[in-house]
């Protein structure tokens, strides 16, 4: 027959406590993977948006910065101006400064370059600054001018990529003392490329698209799907500083960067030979994921879930604790109330065996005279009172809570009080061999409390300093009045209470290291209760190795309120 698996009762509270922890442990854990989970996935989904915003306005850019050279110069409306008059193509000029805003001025010329013949076709609302000259009379939004000085540096660069038989002349110059970018396409006569027939092309003042272009090219493409609002987006020079971003949050970790050629023109052109006139500037274009008000919401929201199963793991680990602390003192309770009962139990079963053992004696006609008769009748006595003194501490304890509904008022000598306790131990006093010193004023006032409650009290310190006595056999009660208060102590020559025991005396079953057998754990805080309740205060000290005295102090019978004159 098999036998169930029996734990050790000590084991189980460690086995408890370990499983309480283990599972709080556990699910802080799993509540923190999650949240943590929840907040990656917050963040990627917020780094995908940012890479998408970057790629939208790098491409944007791109695509918008090549405009011109694609599908401007490329076109054959711009063949045409080779054979009409200058004049008929500010409607294709003014078509392309209002699609574009980064051209500053076009130039165009045929046949053999002359700087004075160089057609230049600028913005009305955008002059370049280099260009000298009163602006007349005009309405149309495309300027027809001439500037030779100007037309004479374009030429001389042009011409050295014609020798080169080249189709596009790019390159960056210094006009009026501001960069330019140049681009300029290059028409032949022949297949070969032989003779120029013409040039037409484009500048643009890198300077101005710093300070305008980038920064409304850049708000445009961040209105795009409501990114305006959400992601912090930014173009960067070389250099790192921002030239342009979106009205948004600064810029926080994690990031998305692309780089962002300053080339308006396809940077194909240029590829296998490039132009040792134009440097090569790299721009990035950034986007902010911290930035994202959607991470931003769940980092706020899953902080706060943090936070809240941070308050319940602790809430759970103070109710672990609490747990553990009622499980150890219901255990230490149980513990003191089976060696309460234990001792209670010895307590009565030995004056019960004495008064037994007299009475037989007494019966069966063994005592012989009259002083062992009356000595054996005195036995019978003392053992009688310490039967009832540990039936007044059991029932003072069983109605500990309702004590004071029980007491009956009078007013009490000290001497008679004292006299009558130490009398109930006479006995044991000389059977002992005590010195019993008394020393109580005839003058001292009385006081006023319950007879019984009070004879209980001093029979429980009277008892205590016999039961504790060592090689020192001595009780000494001493009183004295002062003021409004009389002061009764009980002083023995026992070995004492140590320091670190001195405040759990008067705790109920607390037994201290050198207490040995006898007792119930019950006198001194049945009789620090009956003090509390008379009004008084119960003062011990005690020195290890040479005894113990405790001090009770009452009110005086004349000084007690008239609260405790009615019954309390």
């Amino acid at each position: 027959m098999r036998r169930a698996l029996r734990l050790p009762t000590e084991w189980t509270t460690p086995l408890f406590v370990i499983g309480i922890v283990a599972s709080v442990g556990a699910m802080g854990w799993l509540g923190f993977r999650a949240i943590d989970g929840w907040r990656h996935s917050a963040t990627l989904l917020a780094e995908q948006r940012a890479a998408e915003t970057v790629d939208r306005l790098v491409t944007a850019l791109g695509r918008d910065m090549r405009g011109v050279q694609s599908t401007v110069l490329a076109s054959a409306q711009w063949d045409q101006f080779m054979l009409d008059s200058p004049y008929d193509v500010r409607n294709l000029a003014a078509s392309a400064f209002a699609r574009f805003p980064y051209p500053e001025s076009f130039f165009a010329w045929r046949g053999v370059p002359r700087p004075g013949a160089i057609v230049f076709l600028n913005r009305a609302d955008r002059r370049p600054a280099w260009m000298r000259g009163e602006i007349g009379p005009n309405r149309f939004p495309v300027l027809v001018e001439f500037e030779p000085a100007v037309a004479a540096k374009l030429v001389d660069r042009v011409l050295q990529d014609a020798e080169r038989r080249r189709r596009f002349s790019i390159f960056e110059a210094t006009i009026g003392g501001t960069r330019y970018q140049v681009v300029a396409r290059l028409l032949y006569e022949d297949p070969v490329r032989g003779r120029l027939e013409g040039v037409f092309g484009f500048t643009v003042n890198l300077a101005w698209v710093r300070q305008h272009y980038f920064g409304d090219v850049t708000r445009q493409v961040a209105r795009i799907g409501n990114a305006a609002s959400t992601l912090p987006l930014a173009v960067l020079d070389a250099g790192g500083v921002v030239v342009a971003s979106s009205p948004a949050a600064p810029l926080r970790e994690p990031v998305r960067r692309r780089e962002l050629p300053l080339t308006f023109f396809d940077p194909q052109l240029i590829a296998l030979d490039p132009p040792a006139d134009l440097p090569r500037e790299v721009w990035t274009v950034v986007a902010g994921a911290g930035g994202d008000a959607t991470l931003a919401d769940a980092v706020r929201a899953s902080n706060g879930t943090l936070v809240v199963a941070a308050l319940a793991v602790a809430v759970l680990a103070v109710g672990l604790v609490m747990t553990v602390r009622a499980t150890q003192a219901r255990a230490r309770l149980a513990g003191l109330r089976s060696e309460f009962v234990s001792t209670v139990t010895h307590e009565l079963k030995t004056p019960i065996a004495t008064i037994r053992a007299a009475g037989d004696t007494m019966a069966r006609g063994r005592v012989s005279g009259p002083e062992a008769l009356k000595d054996c009748a005195q036995l019978v006595v003392q053992e009688s009172k310490r039967l009832t003194r540990l039936v007044d501490n059991l029932l003072a304890y069983s109605r500990v809570t309702d004590v004071t509904e029980v007491y009956t008022w009078d007013v009490i000598d000290p001497a008679t009080l004292v006299n009558d306790v130490i009398g109930g131990f006479r006995h044991a006093l000389d059977a002992g061999g005590f010195d019993v010193e008394v020393a109580i004023p005839h003058d001292i006032p009385p006081i006023r409390g319950d007879w019984t409650a009070c004879v209980l009290l001093f029979d429980n310190l009277v008892d205590n300093a016999i039961r504790y006595s060592a090689a020192t056999r001595r009780v000494a009660v001493r009183a004295w009045a002062d003021g409004t208060a009389v002061t009764i102590e009980v002083a023995d020559g026992g070995p004492g209470i140590p320091p670190d025991e001195l405040p759990k005396v008067t705790r109920k079953f607390f037994r201290g290291r050198a207490a040995g057998s006898g007792g119930s754990g019950l006198g001194l805080a049945i009789a620090s209760r009956i003090v509390e309740d008379h009004g008084g205060a119960l003062r011990i000290r005690s020195e290890v190795g040479a005894g113990t005295t405790v001090s009770v102090t009452l009110p005086a019978a004349e000084n007690v309120d008239e609260e405790t004159r009615a019954g309390r």
